[in-house]
């Protein structure tokens, strides 16, 4: 009777025994999985330091191209609205003779002088697009500044029937900044407060 209980039980232990194992080795893959788990989770928690501090770099030194390329500008302008093919061959020639035009002859007893002058580089998309910038850069800073401060003062500046704008030429992370202040200008405006909001100190 328990020689046949006995070869009964035979198989059943055969089976648990194969559970058993196969449980064991199943602890011993999901501890393995818990490993690997734990590494990767360090690893991400390394590549996120990496990249924030690589975004930190990368915004360092973002901040000092655009701060190289507004000192390399200190003493450049952009003309706004002078007619294409106005310089003929000689742009500095015309630039030379327009500033005291627009500005008036008394102001420059002696001329600025200019170091160089080009067009905007920008491709113009028909001939009524409007004309390119002129940008020149000035041997003498301080000749920027009262540039500056005639035209503000000018207000109103027109050279062959055309309204003519004069502004620094900075980077466009500079220009990005300062129109983030457009609202607040308009809004002092509203309230007829003068607004000036000088290039200079930024640089």
């Amino acid at each position: 009777m328990l020689t046949h209980i006995d070869s009964k039980m035979d198989p059943i232990q055969s089976s648990l025994s194969r559970i058993q194992n196969s449980l064991s080795s199943l602890g011993d893959q999901v501890n393995l999985l818990e490993q690997r788990v734990g590494a990767n989770e360090d690893n991400v928690h390394e590549c996120v330091a990496r990249v924030k501090q690589l975004e930190k770099d990368n915004s360092f030194l973002m901040s000092k191209v655009d701060d190289l390329e507004n000192r390399s500008q200190r003493s450049n302008l952009r003309f706004i609205g002078i007619q294409e093919s106005a310089e003929g061959s000689d742009i500095i020639g015309l630039m030379s003779r327009l500033i005291p035009q627009l500005l008036g002859q008394d102001a420059f007893p002696t001329l600025p002088i200019i170091e160089r002058a080009h067009r905007s580089p920008t491709a113009r998309q028909n001939s009524c697009a409007s004309p390119r910038a002129i940008m020149i850069e000035l041997l003498n800073f301080q000749d920027k500044v009262k540039i500056l401060r005639l035209a503000r003062e000018k207000k109103s500046l027109d050279y062959n029937g055309k309204h003519i704008s004069i502004y620094p030429d900075v980077s466009p992370e500079l220009t990005r900044r300062h129109r983030s202040f457009d609202p607040v200008k308009r809004k002092l405006r509203e309230l007829n407060l003068k607004v000036y909001q000088s290039v200079t100190q930024h640089i």
